[in-house]
């Protein structure tokens, strides 16, 4: 149930985001963050995380409160979850 301004905009992303999987992109993400663990900003549907490109590196406490907060949560993380789409792209440009 859409509550807020901040539900709308989750739910509209999470709808377009899709279902992408990439192992090499959590191996970056892990050897990149290794104490962190790896948040889904938009979650997911019945069980199925959406894309991995769509994550933030976080403490387990955040991603117990993320979890429970998805709305707000995902507004707080969308510029950070853009700097480590960013920070793979450099590093992909970086091996060529």
């Amino acid at each position: 149930m859409i509550k807020t301004v901040e539900d709308e905009i989750y739910n509209n992303l999470k709808t377009n985001v899709g279902f992408h999987r990439s192992k090499k992109f959590k191996k970056w993400f892990h050897n990149e963050y290794p104490e962190m663990e790896m948040h889904h900003v938009f979650g997911s549907y019945t069980g199925i995380k959406t894309s991995d490109y769509c994550s933030v590196p976080i403490g387990h406490k955040d991603h117990t409160y993320a979890e429970i907060h998805k709305s707000e949560s995902a507004m707080v993380f969308l510029p950070d979850m853009i700097n480590v789409m960013q920070g793979y792209i450099i590093y992909l440009e970086n091996k060529k």
